[in-house]
């Protein structure tokens, strides 16, 4: 696991050894996948066939300093591969070799980097991965249609001859990432839109029906569905998978959330707590605006609303959240939503125990991960 990319594995004291061993397997073979495709559709012979026009020297560099370069740093960072993995998993616990389709494994990681760094955007996050943010090395219109187009550059692979799927398989999975990019914007419109507004009236149960149309798809809803169906799993097994991707990326991003402000190492790899800065309305905020009395309530509020990057700013905010109770509570709901997933994985029948207990451990991972 060398190389370019700034990796380290230290992430995998908070597997199960059973998992984290599938992990190693697996995870040189994906990352080289992975960059290999980004390269391929990158070559001046596949732009200018794609485009359907010859380009220049200064066009060909411009490509290449503005949109790949810095969606392909996303890459070389120390991101986990988790989503090729999960698509490698689920097709080995259905006797299908990813190495057959390893344009499909590829897919669901490009769709997860770009979504990143269309997040990255609508956030305005200076850091991901321990570097800097794409539209922070070329600017937000840049960045934005350089993550739109890595983001739909899915469609184009699947229309290969080689994509390693039967013509129906590739249709089939073409209409799944078509609704999950949908959902996912209207989601992501839907977070960027309560800080916009300055909405404090919002619930936990509509924070959390939000989360369901945005971060449960490409954490894991999309990678675990693009697995089953890249194996061949029946529209009903497929359906499982995506409810158990749907449980666990809402407990997730309750998780995430948390770590954004408290994260459990050094290696967090974004600006710590630049969820307060961004004055975001999450599951821990609305929580704590519920149990706060009226003095620190206004204060938190304020600090919200400030969108400072005042250290000690931040730590006071931090320390309202703590002193609420809210990340217990929060820490509570995710716990419930692990215990559901849980529940799903011990009914999937048509997997094998070993392949079950992987699962599981994956689930638990999740929710105790420290970064």
């Amino acid at each position: 696991m060398s190389g370019s990319a700034q990796y380290s594995d230290d992430f995998l004291a908070d597997m199960a050894p059973a998992l984290a061993d599938q992990y190693r397997q697996w995870y040189p073979w994906c990352r080289e996948m992975v960059l290999a495709t980004i390269d391929r559709l990158a070559t001046p012979s596949y732009l200018e066939a794609a485009l359907g026009a010859r380009l220049s020297d200064a066009m060909l560099a411009a490509a290449r300093d503005a949109w790949l370069e810095p969606y392909r740093s996303y890459h070389t960072r120390m991101g986990k591969m988790l989503r090729p993995f999960l698509v490698c998993s689920v097709m080995q616990a259905f006797e299908r070799d990813p190495r057959r389709s390893p344009t499909v494994v590829a897919i669901a990681e490009i769709i997860h980097a770009a979504s990143l760094v269309l997040d990255d955007v609508a956030d305005d996050s200076p850091l991901r991965r321990g570097g800097p943010t794409a539209h922070r090395q070329v600017g937000v219109r840049v960045a934005g249609a350089g993550g739109s187009a890595w983001l739909n550059a899915c469609f184009q692979l699947l229309a290969e001859n080689d994509c390693g799927l039967e013509p129906e398989q590739a249709l089939r999975l073409a209409d799944e990432i078509a609704w999950e990019h949908w959902v996912t914007g209207v989601g992501t419109t839907i977070d960027t839109t309560w800080p916009w507004m300055g909405r404090l009236d919002g619930t936990p149960a509509q924070y959390l029906q939000s989360v369901v149309h945005r971060s449960t798809s490409y954490t894991y809803r999309l990678p675990l569905k693009i697995g089953a169906i890249a194996a061949g799993a029946t529209a009903e097994q497929t359906a499982r998978f995506a409810a158990l991707g749907e449980e666990l990326g809402i407990a997730f991003q309750i998780i995430d959330d948390i770590l954004n402000v408290q994260p459990g190492d050094d290696k967090w790899g974004k600006a710590l707590a630049e969820d307060i800065t961004q004055g975001k309305i999450n599951l821990q905020v609305l929580l704590a605006l519920e149990r706060l009395d009226a003095g620190p309530r206004a204060r938190l509020i304020e600090i919200l609303q400030s969108r400072t990057d005042d250290a000690g700013a931040l730590a006071e905010a931090v320390a309202l959240l703590e002193d609420s109770g809210a990340f217990d509570a929060a820490r509570g709901i995710a716990q419930g939503y692990i215990d559901s997933t849980q529940a799903i994985v011990a009914g999937m029948d048509f997997l094998t125990p070993v392949d079950r207990e992987r699962l599981s451990a994956f689930v638990d991972y999740v929710i105790h991960r420290s970064r």
